[in-house]
């Protein structure tokens, strides 16, 4: 009996102990379990970024200000950490060399976008370290400026015409040669044509641009002059055609000198685009990561500071300039006399006629002639009429002589020598680049 008591009392006790036991271990769990929301809490990131990629177009200047990149609404302290990140990138930015019009290098200005490539944007805060992937590529075309419509002269030769100096390229990234498709352009004939140019740059967008080309007739033209189709820049600023004649000694290489028969048209040219092609002085905007929870309390304190500190950066990338006129560049150009050689008659005795005579028998009362051996009819009418006879000098005709004359050679100017004051160079007005500023009004 006492032995069954001591085993219920057992019973009991080991249940206890058990209890107790996992009292004892569902506190353990309890208290790790509060150490563990503890531990994780105290390891919550504070630097999260709305996005860690960013696609930039080749132009656009590439954000590297944490505030512009932060989710505010899964960020800790924004402010602060805003303030305290480091950042650190590769980007490597595009240099571009200003020339003046004879093509010295004038200065080298470090534009405030990046060139195309990938790279990568790294910001530090405390320990925590996000990294931002930054793809730069070119997809948008080159912009064409050019005239509506141009003037040439028939029979022009456009495998030669210098189209370069009429078109005008803009495009951040360097672009090749002009294509001028002339196959629906008739040279040889009078009349309005369509013309299509295109150029691309070196990532293969490709722009192109339609215009009328005119074929006139030439003007006519004097001795020593020819007929040119020339490139000249009118009073705002716009390339044109002119269609007129020069002095052979004065047509430059850009002047399209006519030919004064048909030639024959290729459908397709080259032209260069060294001299017309431009880059845009500033940037086409900022690109940022997409997304609606980037932080925007410090935007703008931070837009124009660097990422390193509120420490502001320079960056002299806006240019300063002034207008430069130019006077028209004239020389005077002598034009000798245009001469003929002309052959004429000199005459050195003037034609004439000379008398003949004859000796006859004449009456000297009557004056009849008797010839030159009527001495016998003489001597009867003497006797008949009393009248008396001598022998002279009778005119029986005339003998002619012509002129004597020999031939000379004279020189007869046919347009007099004179000097003419031709314009070498149209007077134009000049932007020229005296210096650079920042956004914040500094200048260099």
């Amino acid at each position: 009996m006492e032995t069954k008591k001591e085993n219920i009392i057992d019973k009991y006790l080991n249940t206890k102990k058990k209890k107790i036991i996992a009292g004892c271990v569902a506190g353990v769990l309890v208290i790790g379990c509060a150490g563990a929301v503890i531990y994780s809490t105290s390891s919550s990131k504070e630097l999260v970024l709305a996005s860690d990629e960013v696609k930039a177009e080749f132009g656009q200047r590439v954000s590297t200000n944490v505030a512009d990149y932060l989710d505010a609404n899964k960020s800790g302290d924004v402010d602060k950490i805003i303030k305290d990140t480091k950042e650190k990138d590769d980007l490597k930015y595009v240099t571009v060399t200003n020339k003046d019009e004879n093509g010295n290098v004038v200065s080298k200005e470090e534009k405030d976008y990046p060139k195309v490539g990938n790279y990568e944007i790294s910001f530090t805060y405390k320990k925590e370290k996000a990294t931002v992937k930054v793809t730069v590529k070119d997809t948008i075309k080159p912009e064409i400026e050019a005239p509506e419509s141009i003037d040439v002269i028939q029979y022009t030769d456009f495998s030669t015409f210098n189209f370069g100096e009429l078109l005008k390229a803009t495009d951040y990234s360097d672009v090749k040669d002009w294509k001028i498709d002339t196959s629906k352009v008739d040279v040889n004939t009078i009349g309005s044509y369509e013309l299509k140019v295109s150029i691309q740059d070196k990532y293969k967008n490709k722009a192109t641009k339609k215009l009328t080309v005119n074929v006139v007739e030439a003007p006519a033209v004097a001795e020593g002059e020819v007929a040119v189709t020339e490139v000249v820049t009118d009073e705002n600023g716009n390339k044109k055609t002119v269609v007129t004649k020069k002095a052979s000694s004065e047509v430059s290489k850009n002047d399209a000198v006519a030919s004064t028969s048909p030639v024959s048209n290729k459908g397709t040219v080259n032209s260069s685009s060294s001299a017309s092609a431009t880059k845009p002085t500033t940037n086409s905007g900022t690109s940022k990561p997409s997304g609606n929870n980037t932080s925007s309390s410090n935007s703008s304190n931070s837009s124009s500071s660097s990422s390193k500190g509120d420490e502001h950066k320079h960056n002299y990338n806006i240019p300063i300039t002034k207008t430069v006129h130019h006077e028209a560049v004239t020389k005077v150009v002598h034009h000798d006399a245009v001469t003929r050689q002309e052959t004429y008659t000199v005459v050195d005795k003037e034609a004439y006629d000379e008398p003949v005579y004859e000796t006859h028998i004449v009456c000297k009362v009557c004056g009849k002639d008797f010839g030159k051996y009527g001495g016998a009819d003489a001597d009867d009418h003497s006797c008949d009429t009393g009248h008396s006879y001598h022998s002279t000098k009778v005119q029986v005709g005339t003998k002619h002589h012509d002129a004597v004359t020999h031939q000379e050679t004279k020189t007869v100017v046919v347009t007099p020598a004179y000097d003419e004051t031709v314009v070498v160079k149209q007077a134009y007005d000049e932007t020229v680049i005296t210096g650079y500023k920042c956004s914040c009004g500094a200048t260099k």
